[in-house]
């Protein structure tokens, strides 16, 4: 079976996915003429009759994505396509991304080609055969596929590696260079903003992104800022083709695609309340995973609830939880986060907890900068698995003039940055919190 549907694949791969019915019904209209004879064999037959055994021929090789060169002026891939942008028109194009068994290649469909997976219906997830495609090489050394107005394109046959597969979660990808394919869940949007590249105004939205406890940030840019909306918190999504920029954010581009599956993010966390915060409204609380600012006015310290919905809201730099849908549990006992190791910071961690020992501290100084004076103050942390620099700036000062040498302390809703050098540093905001590792969290 599997064998004659690869030959019908290719078949249709000459003559047209519009014939599939036609040369369908003549196969079976064969094998109705002569019992002996099966439907492979019979399509065989077909495929003689119509003059297609030389390309057949032609067509039955496939190049595994990994060995791909620029400057192939006719090749034959199979894939599995991850990413789909949205067409443009003005000239037709489609942005792909394309992986299988070996790898995973950018890809650019014009003119007819544009039409021809129009007409497919080529959707994420799809896998497809496409045959007579030609590549380029650009300027970063990848290899980019380019399927023009001579490039077929037909369902492929089974045997790619599914979709999953491809998408890497979210904790594993920081600090990878180049484009990167991860999957996440939404937990919170930012209002739409506008910034001025080079004298235009573009829409800008900013996206919490979180698994297992790490969270990081991700905006969305010009037309792709309306790919997501409220109705997408809570659910997992697939991002393909994002770039971290060069100040720990996760971006997209015209050629990045976001596909959301049918199923939800959420589970029900168990929240406990264990202090008010400084900043209005706000509570610490901490679950199993993280440790979260929380926004609510009906919950107070000391209350163990399991929230059943939520999400986040934007609060000054970092992000607050807001539960939506809550009871209380009934139940006593402490609930425990676990707090990461200094040597398990990565660059774009956002409102990330961190427990270690203040190694040494500077002294704060007054600094002139373009927006006039400001104090700023730093420290090292360190635990077992190694040490990062901690610099403050502005309001958070005042809490870093607190610590002592020596003590041991846990910082909550910090980022994890990078200097000019390529080190990681922590970032100690007005909206962290810094407290004694013998207090409660």
């Amino acid at each position: 079976m599997r064998d004659y549907e690869e030959l019908l694949r290719r078949v249709l791969g000459l003559v047209g996915e519009e014939r599939r019915v036609e040369i369908e019904a003549e196969v079976e209209r064969r094998v109705a003429e002569d019992p002996r004879l099966t439907r492979l064999g019979a399509l065989y037959i077909v495929a003689g009759e119509l003059g297609l055994f030389e390309g057949l021929k032609q067509s039955s090789s496939t190049v595994a994505l990994s060995k791909l060169v620029g400057g192939l002026s006719s090749v034959n891939i199979e894939a599995r396509v991850i990413g789909l942008s949205k067409p443009r028109r003005e000239p037709p194009a489609i942005y792909l991304r394309l992986g299988d068994s070996s790898g995973v290649v950018d890809a650019v469909a014009w003119g007819a080609a544009v039409g021809r997976l129009e007409a497919l219906g080529v959707a994420v997830g799809n896998a497809i055969y496409v045959r007579g495609a030609y590549t380029r090489e650009r300027p970063d050394g990848s290899v980019e596929v380019h399927l023009g107005e001579q490039a077929e394109v037909s369902e492929a046959g089974p045997g790619q590696p599914p979709l999953e597969q491809f998408f890497a979660e979210l904790p594993e990808v920081f600090e990878a260079r180049g484009a990167v394919d991860l999957r996440a869940a939404v937990l919170g949007l930012s209002d739409e903003r506008s910034v001025s590249v080079k004298g235009e105004a573009v829409g800008v939205k900013d996206l919490l992104l979180g698994l297992r406890g790490v969270k990081a940030e991700m905006s969305l840019w010009r037309e792709q800022v309306g790919l997501l909306d409220e109705s997408a918190v809570g659910k997992i999504v697939y991002v393909a083709g994002a770039k971290w920029s060069s100040g720990g954010t996760l971006t997209t581009s015209i050629r990045s695609s976001i596909y959301i599956p049918e199923r939800e993010a959420h589970e029900p966390i168990l929240l406990k309340i264990e202090r008010e915060l400084p900043q209005k409204g706000m509570l610490l609380g901490v679950t199993r995973e993280s440790v979260e600012k929380v926004y609510s006015e009906g919950l107070r310290p000391g209350q163990l609830v399991l929230v059943r919905r939520y999400r986040y809201m934007r609060a000054g730099r970092s992000w607050a939880l807001v539960p939506l849908e809550y009871e209380s549990t009934g139940l006593e006992g402490e609930v425990r986060p676990k707090l990461m190791r200094v040597g398990g910071l990565r660059v774009g961690m956002v409102d990330a907890s961190v427990e270690g020992e203040v190694a040494s501290k500077s002294p704060t100084t007054r600094l002139d900068t373009r927006r006039g004076e400001i104090d700023f103050s730093s420290f090292w942390l360190r635990d077992e698995s190694g040490s990062i620099y901690c610099k403050a700036w502005g309001g958070a000062v005042k809490m870093i003039e607190e610590l002592r040498e020596g003590e041991r302390i846990s910082l909550h809703f910090v980022r994890v940055v990078s200097n000019p050098w390529g080190e990681r540093e922590i970032y100690v905001g007005e909206e962290s919190f810094i407290a004694s590792s013998e207090e409660p969290t």
